[in-house]
């Protein structure tokens, strides 16, 4: 294949890399790779890494803003790449920890954001590798860079932009870069190994979801921010929850190529905490209720409001156990309800949430293509979890704060 080739000395070991990989081996201070889905950045990433830690002792801190387990982490990531690559006489792979007994490497992870004071006394980092850069606040940034302080140490950030008033952005791509950075978006058409199914996936989002495609795809800031739906009304945030709390389920039925998504939410202080979800293309019937209840707690135990376009599948769920009632719907319950939840102080979605962020980041009313003015009209798309969401608020739509004790008791 055309690329370059990282040899370990003594170990006549060749890991292939693409031509963008090179410059990480030189002495950048920070290292920036940008663009869109399916463009295999983390995976070059990876191996980049594991080659440099076979030819010498470096220590690798591995963080994200968000990391509430091992599994949030690219750990496992790094482990499938020891695999592919038939590492595994050359790493250790632990339970939260990769290590390297040949040259002492060590491979660590963290959450930036609830671990920021114990990194901050950390030494000896060579290899700052912050993935999902996008999520990544300005506070957890601004902390961050002073505690790589070894000579040589190396910031690298992997990413695929949002907008351009992210702390990542703004700092490589939005105005002068810092000195000494390298600094490469890589797409799809730049990974020779991109998938076909993926491919085909890339074709039909481009002709069903234009408006998306060249942030989903091409690695381009999200276009028109002014037209999202929820825009400044959410973050991603861990949060506490009182064990009696009530919570409140809603269920949006998938049809064909749609996703079937289920969330679980609770309201305190006129805020609105999203705590899971469970979200699958093409999920079968008979599987519904199963994977509903392997992602959210006490799925079964609670009622359920669901879409009233599948009567026959809430039918089914109800002979399966399940307490579920259709919403009621109807003209303007989905402005209703999109009024109703943009009207609390703010909405905190876990991090475990991954498909409710994305759809809160991208549900959007249209745009016109000629004039770019903002019309009413909401795009039928990307809205999956925020309908679930809907479903399962809709019994208080219309009703004052005090009154929700009591409706919680129905």
């Amino acid at each position: 294949m055309t690329g370059l080739e990282s040899i370990i000395p003594k170990q006549n070991i060749k890991i292939n890399l693409l031509p963008w990989a090179a410059p990480l081996f030189e002495k950048y201070r920070y290292c920036v790779l940008y663009g869109g889905r399916g463009s295999g950045k983390s995976y070059g990433v990876a191996s980049a890494l594991l080659s440099l830690a076979m030819q010498k002792r470096i220590l690798v801190l591995c963080g994200r803003e968000f990391q509430n387990s091992i599994r949030d982490s690219v750990y496992s990531l790094l482990k499938q790449r020891i695999d592919d690559l038939n590492l595994e006489n050359f790493f250790t792979v632990l339970e939260d920890i990769i290590v390297s007994p040949v040259t002492g490497s060590r491979f660590i992870f963290k959450g930036l954001r609830q671990n920021i004071s114990s990194i901050k006394s950390m030494v000896g980092i060579t290899h700052l590798w912050i993935e999902e850069g996008d999520t990544l606040s300005k506070d957890s940034w601004q902390v961050i860079k002073p505690t790589i302080r070894e000579n040589g140490s190396q910031i690298w950030v992997t990413f695929n932009p949002k907008y351009k008033t992210d702390i990542i952005y703004h700092e490589f791509l939005s105005s002068m870069p810092p000195p000494n950075s390298y600094i490469k978006k890589i797409n799809w058409r730049d990974n020779p190994f991109f998938p076909e199914t993926l491919d085909e996936e890339r074709k039909y989002d481009m002709i069903k979801y234009p408006e998306h495609y060249q942030h989903i795809w091409e690695g381009e800031t999200l276009q028109h921010a002014d037209a999202q739906v929820f825009k400044g009304c959410w973050v991603v945030d861990y949060f506490e929850e009182d064990p009696k709390t009530f919570a409140y389920y809603g269920l949006d039925f998938g049809y064909s190529v749609d996703a079937t998504a289920a969330i679980r939410c609770f309201i305190k202080n006129n805020t609105l905490f999203i705590t899971h979800e469970a979200f699958k293309l093409q999920l079968e019937i008979d599987h519904i209720g199963e994977y509903c209840e392997k992602h959210i707690p006490y799925f079964k135990n609670n009622r359920i409001i669901a879409d009233s376009a599948r009567p026959e599948t809430i039918g089914f769920m109800r002979r399966q156990g399940y307490n579920v009632s259709p919403a009621k719907k109807g003209k303007g319950s989905v402005e209703d309800g999109i009024a109703f939840i943009r009207a609390f102080d703010k909405v905190i979605i876990h991090p475990r949430c991954k498909a409710v962020a994305r759809e809160f980041d991208l549900y959007s009313y249209k745009v016109e293509a000629r004039s770019g003015e903002i019309t009413t009209d909401l795009v039928d798309n990307n809205n999956h979890t925020i309908d679930a969401l809907r479903y399962s608020l809709e019994r208080l739509m219309g009703k004052k704060y005090a009154d929700y004790v009591s409706l919680t008791r129905m």
